[in-house]
C-alpha cells in the first residue's frame, strides 16, 4: 500500500476511494522549488563588455542596466559573469556533452516589440519570419504581480549543426511601462525542454519579487517563508506556465486530444471553508452551489499523524474535476486535476501516482 508522508507523517490512500488505481513510482527527476522575498527595486551600475551570446541588442548610450532578482535557482544552474547586457546568466549541463544557457536581459526603448523579437530568435534558428497573426497562436502567458508574460517555444537548426548546445529557444518577454525584460533559455533541445518547467517557474518568481541579486538556490538563506516541496511528474505531463495563483501548473492530452488541466495552488492560513472552495470548483464545471450540508458526505477525508487530508470527485455534464488538498504548517495546499470525463477517467492513476509523490 503507497503512502504520502509529510515531515514524519504518512496517509493511507486505502480510504481515498474516488482513486482507487494502483501505480508505480515514476522515474521522471524530482523537482524542487523555492522562492524568496525580496526587497523593492534599486538601480545598478554597469558591468563589463556584452558576450557574444547576449540575448538582446545592445544598450542605448545612457541606458543603464537594472539589478537582477533574488528569486533562486536551480542548483544546477551555473552561475556566468555578467555583463552590460546581461543581469543575469547561468549554463546548465545535460547528458552526453548537452548545455543550456539562461540569461535576463532588460531594455530601453531599443528593446522593439515582440514579435521583432520573436522573428529575430527564429532567425537565429534558421527559421522564416512569422505574422502577427501566427505569433498570436503561438504565445503563451504567465500572469504575475507585475503584469503578464509572453512565452514562446521556438525550434529550428542548431547553429554549426551542434545539436548538443543548440536548437531550440524558450523566450519570455515582459513589458513595464519603459523597459522591457528578456528572459532566454536557449540550447539542446532535449536538455531546454526538461529545464522549461524550472525556467518558467523562475520567470514568474522573478516578475513576483523586487530586484537585489541573483542568488543560487544553494546559497538562499533558510527563512520560514520560503515553500520547499518536491514531487514526480508523471510522464506524458508537460509543465505549464505558473502564475500568480498557481504554485504549479501541468498538462496532458487525453486520447482524443482532450487537454487536461492540473494545478497546484497555495495560500496562507485556512484557505476558506470546504464547503466555499468545493462550490467554487462545482461552478467551474458548470454545475450549482449546494449547501454545506449536502457536500459534507461527498468530501472524502484522509487521515494521518498531525494533519488531515480531503479529496473529491465532481462530474458535470461535460467535465470532471478531482481535487485533493491539506492545511500543513500554516498553508493550505491543493491538488487538483480538471478534464473532459473519459480524460479524467484515465489519468486518475497518473494523479494518484503524482500525490504519493509529494514530499514537503
Amino acid at each position: 500500500m503507497r503512502v504520502v508522508r509529510f515531515r514524519g507523517a504518512s496517509v493511507s490512500f486505502a480510504a481515498f476511494v474516488i482513486f482507487l488505481a494502483a501505480c508505480d513510482k515514476s522515474d521522471e527527476q524530482i523537482k524542487v522549488y523555492r522562492v524568496a522575498k525580496a526587497p523593492l527595486e534599486s538601480p545598478a551600475s554597469g558591468e563589463s563588455a556584452m558576450p557574444t551570446n547576449a540575448a538582446s541588442p545592445a544598450f542605448a548610450a545612457g541606458v543603464a542596466p537594472v539589478a537582477t532578482t533574488t528569486a533562486t535557482t536551480p542548483p544546477n544552474w551555473e552561475p556566468q559573469p555578467l555583463s552590460q547586457m546581461r543581469h543575469a546568466s547561468f549554463l546548465v549541463r545535460g547528458e552526453n556533452g548537452a548545455i543550456a544557457d539562461i540569461s535576463f536581459v532588460s531594455l530601453g526603448a531599443v528593446a522593439g516589440n515582440i514579435l521583432d523579437n520573436v522573428n529575430r530568435w527564429l532567425s537565429q534558428l534558421a527559421q522564416p519570419p512569422i505574422t502577427p497573426d501566427k505569433l498570436a497562436s503561438m504565445i503563451q502567458k504567465i500572469s504575475t504581480v507585475r503584469g503578464d508574460v509572453a512565452i514562446v517555444d521556438l525550434t529550428g537548426q542548431p547553429e554549426n549543426g551542434d545539436s548538443n548546445k543548440d536548437g531550440r529557444i524558450i523566450g519570455a518577454i515582459a513589458l513595464d511601462r519603459d523597459r522591457t525584460a528578456f528572459f532566454k533559455m536557449r540550447g539542446n533541445p532535449a536538455l531546454v525542454g526538461a529545464q522549461k518547467e524550472n525556467f518558467l517557474k523562475w520567470v514568474s518568481s522573478v516578475r513576483s519579487a523586487g530586484v537585489t541579486a541573483i542568488r543560487t538556490e544553494s546559497e538562499a538563506p533558510a527563512k520560514s517563508d520560503q515553500l520547499q516541496i518536491k514531487w514526480e511528474i508523471p510522464a506524458g505531463w508537460s509543465p505549464a506556465p505558473a502564475s500568480a495563483m498557481r504554485y504549479a501548473s501541468f498538462t496532458t492530452t487525453g486520447e482524443a486530444g482532450d487537454q487536461i488541466d492540473i494545478s497546484v495552488v497555495t495560500f496562507p492560513g485556512d484557505g476558506g471553508s470546504d464547503a466555499d472552495n468545493v462550490n467554487r470548483w462545482r461552478q467551474q464545471i458548470g454545475l450549482p452551489p449546494a449547501d454545506a450540508s449536502t457536500l459534507k458526505p461527498t468530501i472524502v477525508p484522509l487521515k494521518i499523524d498531525n494533519a488531515d487530508f480531503a479529496s473529491i470527485d465532481i462530474t458535470g455534464a461535460n467535465s470532471r474535476l478531482l481535487a485533493v488538498w491539506t492545511r500543513h504548517e500554516g498553508r493550505t495546499w491543493f491538488f487538483k486535476l480538471t478534464g473532459p470525463k473519459t480524460a479524467v477517467e484515465k489519468q486518475k492513476p497518473n494523479f494518484v501516482k503524482f500525490l504519493q509523490s509529494v514530499r514537503f
